[in-house]
């Protein structure tokens, strides 16, 4: 007799043999024991979860004369097939003309329909129900399709229908609403582990609980893939199975070196992380087996820092439970969902672009940069609190000025707002009242005011340098007198600074006709404001401009815009303003 692989030697063939699918055989069992048997069946599900192995179960159950259980006292009637009778034994030889299974995905066309509904017509010839398996049914055309639907809401009622898929979604609504539904679930490791324990037994196969959870990460929950792993580990290295020799076949990453690696990214070390992969590389590790290795490891490490009591979704093996609540309590929840999410992010850039050695590194670089964030709420609370004792001891916090770091000296930072202030929807303070703890500087005055008291409306005047001038230039085009020069003169105007006090302007040839020299002059007197020494204007054409190439405007209004003007937008910008005033900070870079 020809070799029987594991997978269809240990095929179950009652429903009590069934792993991990009990919320459906327990119903069908029911069924067949008040015999409330229906005409048509749908079971999906992922593959290789039991569909066809319950399909022919339940055709053998209902077609079995000898559903009978014997006990100590009296014979119990069963849902379970005897395997003992002809009908049991032609069934599961494929040998019964009566339980006919069919491919839709080599048998999808409308003549194939055609002929099964003449056939549904004819008695059985020797079991009690015939009986229908159409697997793969979602690769049936809409043509069968449709040539089913009577057949199947009205067959004969010596006929049953079993389909199915793995597809749920492609089958049409009009044939699942015809069949009861039963969805087969991935099966639990626990459960895969059990049976591989029970087939290595009986098989007298040497593998330990370690060796089995590898092979059992490896199936996704799929017994028959688990099942067939083991039967080509065991063609491979024999049935003295070791965690190095199945690491080896696999292409799994040595669990020293891994566990060497996960260590460095969670310490930050980025030699000792390029210099494991290396080793894994070596060894001829497969990236993508590496990455699914390291994200099932994060997340284990994720579920213990949420909550402890989450141990029993973790797929590492029980024996390390220890040390990964260790490791789980050194690292914040936010960055193991961050390391998760770059790990993630580089196995879909490994499978779109190559490269994976280069993926790898680059995602370990950036890994081990990562710093632990401090949460926003956390932020809030110390700002109110801090707020409260400012209230509390009657101290004001006035506005910021928009001043580089360079420029702030300790006098600004002690100089305080002729009022209370007070917290307000928009911005951070408002003023109400006056201060008594605090002199100041009476606004009705016409002496000139202390230079080294910062003005919080604007920034103070002379204090610009003028090669800088593209940095601060939409601010000096906002400070403007309201009319032609605010309402379009200057947009898309490039500034640019020709000497040490002589400033270009160049804008559109279209607004340069129109330029006065009134219009210059206020423009060099803002300036000489600004940067606290005179300054000469000169208006030119833009030339790079063509009225014509309208189509090219968006680009290069966007090209125009050097990094320093974005840098001063983002200043400017009063959402962003608030916050910059309140931690004393300045917009470094924008992107």
């Amino acid at each position: 007799m020809s070799y029987e692989v594991l997978a269809q030697r240990w095929r179950p063939q009652n429903f009590s043999d069934v792993v991990g699918q009990e919320h459906v055989t327990t119903t069908l069992k029911n069924q067949i024991l008040s015999e409330r048997v229906g005409h048509a069946y749908l079971f999906w599900g992922p593959r290789g979860t039991g569909k066809t192995t319950v399909a022919r179960i339940f055709a053998k159950a209902v077609n079995c004369p000898n559903r009978v259980q014997e006990t100590e006292f009296d014979a119990v009637q069963t849902a379970e097939p005897c395997n003992q009778c002809v009908f049991c034994n032609d069934i599961s030889q494929d040998r019964s003309l009566d339980v006919l299974e069919m491919d839709a995905a080599s048998n999808r066309g409308i003549d194939t329909i055609r002929d099964l509904r003449e056939n549904v017509k004819l008695s059985p010839a020797t079991c009690t129900y015939k009986i229908y398996i159409i697997d793969e049914a979602h690769m049936l055309s809409p043509e069968a399709f449709n040539a089913l639907l009577k057949t199947l809401e009205e067959p004969p009622p010596h006929v049953i229908f079993i389909m199915a898929t793995t597809e749920h979604a492609k089958i049409p609504k009009t044939i699942s609403s015809r069949c009861q539904d039963f969805d087969f679930r991935h099966l639990e490791d626990e459960k895969i582990i059990a049976r591989l324990q029970l087939i290595a037994k009986e098989e007298e196969i040497s593998a330990d609980l370690e060796v089995l959870t590898l092979i059992t990460r490896q199936s996704e929950g799929c017994l028959r893939d688990a099942e067939n792993l083991l039967e080509r580990l065991v063609s491979s290295a024999g049935k003295d199975l070791t965690t190095d020799a199945v690491e080896q076949i696999i292409g799994l990453g040595s669990s020293a070196l891994l566990q060497k690696l996960t260590t460095a990214i969670a310490e930050r070390d980025i030699s000792k992380s390029l210099k494991t992969l290396n080793d894994l590389t070596k060894q001829g590790t497969d990236p993508s087996q590496c990455l699914d290795q390291l994200i099932g490891y994060f997340r284990d490490l994720r579920l213990l820092a949420i909550d402890d009591n989450l141990s029993d979704l973790i797929q590492s093996p029980q024996s390390d439970l220890s040390e990964l609540k260790q490791k789980a309590e050194q690292m914040s929840v936010s960055r193991l969902s961050r390391i998760i999410r770059i790990l993630m992010h580089t196995d879909r850039d490994i499978k779109q672009y190559g490269y994976p050695q280069l993926q790898l590194e680059a995602a370990f670089i950036q890994l081990n940069s990562l710093e632990e964030g401090v949460p926003l709420q956390e932020i809030v609370d110390k700002l109110s609190a801090l707020e409260q004792k400012f209230d509390a001891a009657g101290i004001s916090a006035p506005a910021r000025q928009q001043l580089p770091p360079s420029e702030v000296n300790l006098s600004d930072r002690q100089t305080a707002s002729p009022q209370t202030p007070r917290r307000t929807s928009k911005n951070i303070f408002t003023s109400t009242e006056p201060d008594p703890a605090i002199h100041y500087t009476d606004s009705s005055t016409t002496a000139a005011p202390d230079s080294n008291v910062p003005n919080p409306s604007s920034t103070p005047q002379g204090t610009r340098d003028l090669v800088n001038l593209p940095l601060f230039w939409e601010e000096v085009k906002l400070k403007l007198p309201s009319g032609k020069l605010r309402s379009g003169l200057l947009d898309r105007s490039v500034p640019s600074v020709n000497g040490s006090d002589a400033v270009q302007i160049a804008c559109s040839p279209t607004n340069l006709s129109i330029f006065t020299e009134e219009d210059k002059k206020i423009i060099a007197n803002l300036l000489t404001q600004e940067v606290g020494r005179p300054v000469t204007v000169e208006v030119v054409a833009l030339d790079t401009i063509s009225e014509s190439a309208s189509a090219q405007d968006a680009t290069e209004k966007v090209e125009r815009k050097t990094p320093m003007i974005r840098k001063a937008e983002a200043q400017d910008d009063p959402q962003l303003k608030t916050a910059l005033e309140l931690f004393d900070a300045t917009v470094l870079e924008t992107q």
